[in-house]
């Protein structure tokens, strides 16, 4: 007597169920394989990615780029009403600024921006020859090198 492998119907004690994208990706950010921006927007975060990955080439742009976003959410968690606006409220504008910048000079987001202009336009700024009236974008540029290296 042959026994025969056709079509068996195999029904699961249990249903195997896929995680929900929600609870996914849940699990990527637990886990660190997927950062979420703390006190950045995303464009601002991207930004943020963009000048690390040209001004600190040594490092990993999106790793020197959270750890900069974390440092800045708990610097806004330890601020009293009575103190200074945190140092988050520094970065938030730079990174506004630098991103108004760019759109206004070539249409595009700092971050979409081929490197050799992202470099040309962090040049300008650093020698003071492309500005902004909300805030000295050279001084904001050597405060955050100074604070990424003492990371």
């Amino acid at each position: 007597m042959a026994i025969g492998t056709e079509h068996q119907n195999f029904i699961p004690s249990r249903p195997v169920t896929e995680p929900t994208p929600s609870l996914r990706l849940q699990q990527l950010i637990d886990n660190g394989t997927v950062y979420v921006a703390q006190n950045l927007s995303h464009s601002q975060f991207a930004t943020l990615q963009a000048i690390a990955g040209r001004v600190f080439k040594r490092h990993n742009p999106r790793h020197l780029a959270a750890h900069l976003d974390a440092a800045l959410a708990a610097s806004t968690s330890e601020a009293s009403p009575f103190t200074p606006p945190p140092l988050s409220f520094d970065y938030q504008l730079g990174l506004d600024e630098l991103d108004t910048i760019a759109h206004t000079r070539t249409g595009y987001a700092f971050a979409e921006l081929p490197a050799e202009i992202q470099d040309a336009i962090l040049s300008l700024i650093a020698t003071r020859d492309l500005t902004t009236r909300k805030l000295d974008l050279a001084l904001w540029l050597e405060d955050l090198h100074t604070n990424a290296a003492d990371l």
